[in-house]
Formats: structure tokens, C-alpha cells, sequence
């Protein structure tokens, strides 16, 4: 009765949420100084913006083609609720004061009106918020008022060379500072550190089925040798096929990578009741499905970088894959905490969360066929 419970206890807790492959909202925006002041700019996720599809998990996305043929009314309120939700979420502040900005939407004014072109028809809406340049001396600071999963991706034009950083929730970036004579410094660049915690956010809280398959590793072989080996071979595969995705080598659909990282997760949980031992076979099935787990990344990160050059990517590629593997070892060593209470029943406690991870992992891929 007490392995029924626990087997019970720890397959609703594990399974309860629905997952994508690592997706993870982000509202991207790029900051250049022209004519009409300080200035961002970006395509905005239209379900994103609006109140009955963001945060709500498994929500689809809008269709580019059917809001293009909403009435009116409904293209008033996707342009209020737009608006509503950027102004709850971003706030800019100069020597340390909050400044108004006003937004303008550059897809209505065009004749006939159209929105930007997306491969999957999701419905993107351009938006450009502007704040009237003010005299130094000062910071001007980009403040991401998000407490739940969003990212606020920034990039800062300098040139031939912009860069590419990321504010996470409830964070600030400087973006540039006036002097008192009025010459204006652009900030010093941050974009290792601030991909690092992106990476780590990838895994804690957002990334369940990764958080799921490094546990299938640890109840395989709970001591930190073994396990330190297989997450930096992991790290490694999933680097790989990450950086190959960013620079355009790969380009893969979205769903089978889905169904391929579900499968990983129900293999390992499976395999786990199979084998008693760590062996060069395991080994080599963790490199694979790290690859597999990289294009997962990928999914959510290469249309962030599009027309960076190499040498552009390589700080935040640097700062996520660390972000990513700091976060599996703060996993493990929690894993290692939970566990010894557990060490008397660990024949029973390692059965019954295989059994849980390889039912997620199950689960998962059968909701992700038909989804």
C-alpha cells in the first residue's frame, strides 16, 4: 500500500502540468536612439498580449491570417490590451524617475493593413514605444516588471555591432547613461551573466521534462560522479545542437522534437526499471538524447538571434549553456537533499519514480501526437 502512494503521489505531482519543449515567453524588443527619441521596437506575440491566452498553459496561438480578417471592434482591442499589458510590464526610468513613453502601432497605418509575415502563421504585431530624450546627467534603465515567466530580450543598436541581452522577471538594465555635458555612453555590455540565469530559467522553473530527464539520471545512479559526468556530457550534447540551430545548420519542426524529448523522458524512466547498472551504453544514450534536448532549446531561442553574426553569439550561447548546466546541478544537489530520508526504501523509491517519469514521458507523447 505504502509503494502504491508514493508511486500516486509522485506521478499527479509530476504530471499535473502540461509542458512544451522548453517554451518560454519572451517579448523582444530592439533599442536604438533616432530623431523621435529613445526608441524600442519589436513584434509583439498577439496571444501573449492578451488577457484570455497569456500564462495560460496550452493556449494556441493567434492566427496571423484570421486577425487580419477580424472586425474592427476586435482590432481596437488587441491594439487596448497590447498596450495595457506592455504598460504593466515595462517601465524606463531616467536618474532614477520614472518617464512616460508613448506606443504606436506602425502595422495599422499601412494601406491596406497587414501584419508581419510569421512561417507558422502566429500573429505578430509590431509596436514602437518612444520616450523623449532628457538631459544628464543620468541613467536611462529599462525596468521588466514580469513576476512570472516572460524575458525581456533587448537588443542595443550600436552600429555595425549590436548586441543582444536578457532582463529576466522582476530585473533592470541600464541602457545608457547621459554625462552633464550631455555626451551619451552606451552601457557596458553584460551578456554572458544576464544568458546565464536566462539558461538557468530554461531549466528552474520552466523546463519540467529536462527537470524530469536529469532525475531519471539520478535515480539511475545517485552518487555525484556518475552523475557530474553524464550532466556535462549532456550540457555538451545539448551545446551542439543548440549552437548548430542558432547559426542555421538545423532547422527542424517544432512537434517532432517535442515528440522526441517526451520519448527521452519515457525511454529513461523505462530503462531505469530495466537496469541496475551505469554502463558506456547509458552513457551514450545520454549524448544522444542531449541532442535531442538542444534542439528543444533551439526551438525557443534561434528566431531570437536571427542576423547576429558569430562572434555577436557567442556570449549569450557561453552564458545559456552555463545557465543550463548550473541549473541541472542545483536539481541534482535538491534531488540528493530529498533523497536521504528516502535511503532505507531507496529499492522502492527508485521503482516508483522511474515509474512516475517514464508515465509523464509516456503521457506526454501521446498528448503530443494529437496535440
Amino acid at each position: 500500500m505504502h509503494m502504491r502512494r508514493l508511486f500516486l503521489v509522485l506521478t499527479l505531482a509530476l504530471c499535473v502540468v502540461r509542458v512544451s519543449a522548453h517554451q518560454v515567453d519572451t517579448v523582444e524588443f530592439e533599442f536604438l536612439e533616432s530623431d523621435a527619441g529613445w526608441v524600442l521596437e519589436g513584434d509583439m506575440d498577439i496571444a501573449y498580449m492578451m488577457p484570455e491566452t497569456r500564462n495560460v498553459p496550452g493556449a494556441p496561438p493567434f492566427s496571423r491570417a484570421e486577425v487580419m480578417k477580424a472586425p474592427p471592434e476586435e482590432l481596437a482591442r488587441i491594439r487596448k490590451e497590447t498596450e495595457n499589458t506592455l504598460r504593466s510590464l515595462l517601465g524606463l526610468n531616467f536618474a532614477g524617475e520614472t518617464i512616460p513613453w508613448r506606443i504606436g502601432f506602425p502595422d495599422f497605418e499601412k494601406e491596406p493593413f497587414e501584419l508581419p509575415e510569421e512561417q507558422m502563421d502566429w500573429a505578430l504585431l509590431h509596436v514602437r514605444i518612444v520616450a523623449e530624450p532628457r538631459a544628464g546627467p543620468g541613467d536611462l534603465v529599462v525596468r521588466w516588471h514580469e513576476t512570472e515567466q516572460a524575458e525581456l530580450i533587448i537588443l542595443i543598436d550600436e552600429g555595425d555591432e549590436p548586441r543582444i541581452e536578457s532582463v529576466a522577471p522582476g530585473g533592470e538594465m541600464r541602457l545608457l547613461t547621459v554625462e552633464a555635458g550631455g555626451e551619451v555612453e552606451k552601457a557596458e555590455p553584460k551578456v554572458t551573466t544576464s544568458w546565464l540565469w536566462t539558461g538557468f530559467r530554461h531549466v528552474l522553473p520552466v523546463g519540467l521534462d529536462h527537470i524530469l530527464f536529469i532525475l531519471g539520471l539520478f535515480l539511475m545512479a545517485p552518487k555525484w560522479k556518475p552523475l557530474m559526468i553524464q550532466s556535462l556530457l549532456f550540457t555538451l550534447a545539448h551545446s551542439i545542437t543548440l549552437a548548430l540551430a542558432v547559426f542555421g545548420h538545423i532547422d527542424l519542426p517544432r512537434k517532432p522534437v517535442e515528440l522526441l524529448i517526451a520519448f527521452s523522458i519515457a525511454f529513461v524512466g523505462i530503462e531505469n526499471l530495466m537496469i541496475s547498472k551505469l554502463g558506456m551504453r547509458r552513457l551514450a544514450l545520454v549524448f544522444v538524447f542531449g541532442l535531442v534536448h538542444g534542439l528543444g532549446f533551439a526551438t525557443g531561442l534561434a528566431g531570437m538571434f536571427g542576423g547576429l553574426s558569430a562572434r555577436q553569439l557567442v556570449g549569450p550561447l557561453v552564458g545559456f549553456n552555463l545557465g543550463v548546466e548550473v541549473a541541472q546541478i542545483t536539481v541534482l544537489a535538491s534531488a540528493f537533499l530529498l533523497w536521504l530520508p528516502l535511503r532505507p526504501w531507496s529499492g522502492r523509491a527508485r521503482t516508483a519514480g522511474s515509474a512516475a517519469i517514464a508515465l509523464c514521458g509516456i503521457l506526454w507523447l501521446v498528448e503530443r501526437s494529437f496535440s
